[in-house]
């Protein structure tokens, strides 16, 4: 892996890395379809480099291990709105410097980018905005969605095991 000396150094280095994720058999997949629910397993941030894949959850579990050895002071964050019939969710990671807070995207192409606010509180207003307009929720019952800030799960389990993972989580209230 080359030297990754800052965030934008990250974010440049990332831009081989594509949407998409690994089966329990270590199947690739670049759409997110069929199988997806039964068969998903978070990979390891080696097997995201190797493969060249991953969803947002995989994405940020690198992101974890790369702003860890940068010595950025940051969190991981799953949103995620209970629909009857849908499950939305979104994994991302916030970092802070020089007191100002930043939104560290990648997986989320039509948000690609590092995002600046003043406040935490501001961020994750934003984000769930645009969590609410990609996703067409526009009568979204706020009762349903949720944020939890989460910490390093296992890697190889499954989306039920991830998501329980997360919602163990701390409950951010915005």
């Amino acid at each position: 892996m080359e030297q990754i000396d800052n965030v934008m150094d990250f974010m440049n280095f990332l831009e081989d890395i594509e949407y998409g994720w690994m089966d329990i058999e270590n199947n690739i997949y670049v759409n997110v379809d069929k199988g997806f629910k039964k068969k998903y397993v978070l990979q390891k941030p080696e097997e995201v480099l190797a493969n060249k894949v991953g969803t947002c959850y995989d994405q940020v579990e690198l992101e974890r291990m790369i702003f860890k050895n940068l010595g950025l002071k940051f969190n991981t964050y799953f949103m995620v709105y209970y629909d009857a019939k849908k499950l939305f969710t979104h994994t991302f990671i916030v970092y802070e410097e020089k007191e100002k807070f930043y939104w560290f995207e990648h997986a989320w192409e039509p948000n690609r980018g590092i995002h600046e606010y003043l406040s935490l509180y501001d961020l994750l207003k934003d984000v769930k905005e645009k969590f609410q307009k990609f996703n067409k929720l526009k009568f979204m019952d706020t009762d349903y969605l949720c944020i939890y800030k989460y910490k390093k799960p296992k890697f190889h389990i499954g989306l039920k095991d991830f998501y329980k993972h997360c919602e163990n989580g701390e409950n951010v209230l915005i």
